[in-house]
């Protein structure tokens, strides 16, 4: 399956940013007004947006603020939204990730007592990550403590019982775990009435902090007063796991329609079974049947995505594997496409402008599948068409899309295109070995002969060198690095203490993680050139791992690739935490005095690059910040 979200959840290194003061016009703004708001010291490099967030009811909400940016800082107006009782403003790059931000309880005439308390505990649990502020369950737990202590009917709000729950259960407080249980223990009182929302969080949350009993009492209750609640409607995803046929799961999808309908709350179950039943004719490659039931999902965007998953396979998944049904495939990525369309539900976390971001993103990677199934029917102009937006929109960041733009190129008899864009690549540090030799072959035919001609790639490489160090040198930091002491695979304690004196580099990195993976080729290269150095430490810390075992699934994965890397277990998770790590791979470069000297997060695809970038950011920080001359 191509992975449409991968260069999206893949998270850059955010900038280091200088104290700021943040002015607001009202330190108490009240809805529906407008405050002025003025931020000094924010000293961005690159682009920069501003987004607000506020709440209606339980919902998110996600709007884009004009910002104006001058010598005395960032000054923007924001109209406080009429429906909410807290607003937080975001400063974010380029990649919408979160810079920094400030926010404010807001003053609302008739709104629920702390209301805004609320409202700030669920944007430090369930949206922390969107709004740029670190998951605080402790801090959302006395939130939640409050405003229930000044008016405990808060309990009776699914969403607030459903956080406070959550929030509690994480930070291990077992007051509020026994508010909590008294609560569900009245709604389990014959006399009380409950709305399938209130009765339904209430079930859940009985379940999730272990009395198994009181969840099977409250939703006997829900089943009798509520016969088509939600989780009535989730037993049956349950029989469709069971299901031996693929004619029984359509029996059970047909059932479920039938009894509760294709409503708001419904279709996403529906859709799960469709995607069910289409995995199984996918399974045995009847075609026309996967065809047919993807047209029958619902969801637009869960159907787009679909279209596409299925495209890709059926394109052979390589420009050098057989395709497995052309015209299918065509017609699936074709519809992909087609589906992207501006009036598509906007996710709450993202701004107007964030979203439309994201639909150019998923359209260059939807275009990418379908300029491959062009290709292999001999359409090259359109296939070119297609490739020419995608490489351009994910910002030549993907290795493989770049190839398969200058093999189309070449099929087609481009070829001052073809020179034109791998000189281009080969300046930005970008280009593949595959693209270097169909690039060569141009100019051995047609222009100059091979002395010339490794001259001049020299004369491009020599420039995207000079690019990458000046990238490097601006990532030089300082920071403190923070002791820990974990577990090796022998079981054994490594302590970064223990390495004072030499260069250390941290690799975070997890099993399942494909960029992680990706980049151990590169990384094994770096760790043999280094290999009799002792001044230079490599531990590989594995960490965001789930399930069972896994220890022995981390050290089967080493030795079955061979990888010479010396592995630590961050089985809990806290020392990424600690380095503050919002996505992974990321390395830290740490000098002979524990200080941290570059941070690198993610994988370009590129194994010389990487090779290239790692050994230069060891040498500065061998060097106090400097390159040896050559």
């Amino acid at each position: 399956m191509k992975n449409l979200f991968a260069l999206l959840l893949t998270l850059l290194t955010i900038n280091q940013i200088n104290a700021q003061t943040w002015t607001w016009s009202s330190e108490t703004p009240k809805a529906g007004e407008i405050v002025n708001v003025d931020i000094k010291g924010l000293d961005v490099k690159g682009e920069m947006h501003m987004v607000a967030y506020s709440f209606k009811g339980k919902e998110l909400v996600t709007n884009d603020v004009f910002c104006l940016t001058d010598k005395d800082g960032v000054h923007l107006s924001l109209l406080v939204p009429s429906e909410t009782n807290w607003v937080r403003l975001v400063a974010k790059d380029a990649d919408n990730q979160p810079i920094t931000g400030d926010h404010k309880s807001v003053v609302k005439t008739g709104a629920p007592v702390k209301a805004s308390q609320i409202e700030q505990a669920m944007a430090t649990t369930m949206y922390a990550r969107a709004v740029g502020l670190k998951r605080d369950d402790a801090g959302a737990t006395a939130l939640y403590r409050e405003a229930i202590k000044a008016d405990p009917e808060w309990l009776n709000n699914a969403d607030v019982l459903s956080g406070y729950a959550s929030s509690a259960k994480a930070s291990k407080s077992d007051d509020d775990l026994k508010v909590i249980k008294g609560q569900l223990m009245a709604f389990d009182s014959k006399k009380s009435s409950e709305s399938a929302d209130l009765l339904t969080s209430a079930v859940r949350v009985s379940k999730s902090i272990g009395d198994t009993a009181l969840s099977i009492t409250l939703r006997k209750k829900l089943d009798k007063t509520y016969p088509k609640s939600m989780l009535k409607q989730e037993d049956q995803i349950a029989l469709i796991g069971k299901a031996k046929t693929v004619d029984d799961k359509i029996s059970i999808r047909n059932k479920f329609k039938s009894n509760f309908g294709l409503t708001d709350q419904s279709q996403g179950i529906y859709d799960r079974m469709t995607s069910s039943i289409i995995e199984d004719y996918a399974t045995a490659q009847d075609w026309n049947k996967v065809e047919s039931y993807i047209n029958e999902i619902v969801d637009p965007m869960t159907k787009a995505n679909a279209c596409n998953e299925y495209a890709w396979t059926l394109s052979g998944e390589d420009i050098d594997k057989d395709a497995i049904n052309l015209e299918i495939g065509a017609r699936l990525s074709s519809a992909s496409l087609s589906a992207l369309t501006p009036d598509l539900k906007k996710p709450s976390s993202l701004s107007k402008q964030e979203w439309e971001k994201n639909l150019e993103f998923m359209r260059a990677q939807f275009g990418d599948t379908y300029a491959l199934l062009l290709y292999k029917q001999g359409k090259y102009n359109e296939a070119i068409d297609h490739q020419a937006f995608a490489v351009k929109t994910t910002n030549y960041d993907s290795p493989d899309m770049n190839e398969r733009f200058v093999i189309y190129l070449d099929k087609a008899g481009q070829k001052d295109e073809l020179v034109s864009f791998v000189d281009q690549m080969i300046e930005m540090g970008k280009a593949t070995e595959k693209m270097k030799e169909i690039h060569k072959k141009i100019w051995m035919t047609d222009k100059t002969p091979d002395q010339l001609y490794n001259k001049y790639v020299s004369k491009l490489e020599e420039k995207a060198k000079e690019k990458r160090l000046e990238e490097i040198k601006a990532m030089w930091m300082d920071a403190s690095a923070i002791n820990f002491t974990l577990k090796n695979l022998n079981g054994e304690d490594v302590s970064l203490a223990d390495y004072k004196g030499k260069t250390v580099i941290l690799d975070f990195w997890a099993t399942w993680c494909g960029p992680c993976k990706a980049s151990f080729p590169g990384m094994k290269k770096v760790v043999e050139h280094y290999a009799q150095d002792k001044d230079v430490v490599f531990l590989f810390v594995d960490t965001w791992e789930n399930g069972e075992k896994i220890p022995e699934r981390v050290s089967t994965f080493i030795s079955d690739n061979k990888y010479p890397f010396p592995v630590i277990l961050d089985s809990k998770n806290e020392v990424v935490a600690n380095y503050k790590v919002d996505g992974i791979p990321t390395k830290f470069i740490i000098d002979k005095d524990q200080k941290i000297r570059f941070k690198a997060v993610g994988y370009s695809g590129n194994t010389d690059t990487l090779v290239e970038e790692l050994m230069t950011m060891i040498e500065m920080t061998q060097n106090g910040g400097a390159l040896q001359k050559s």
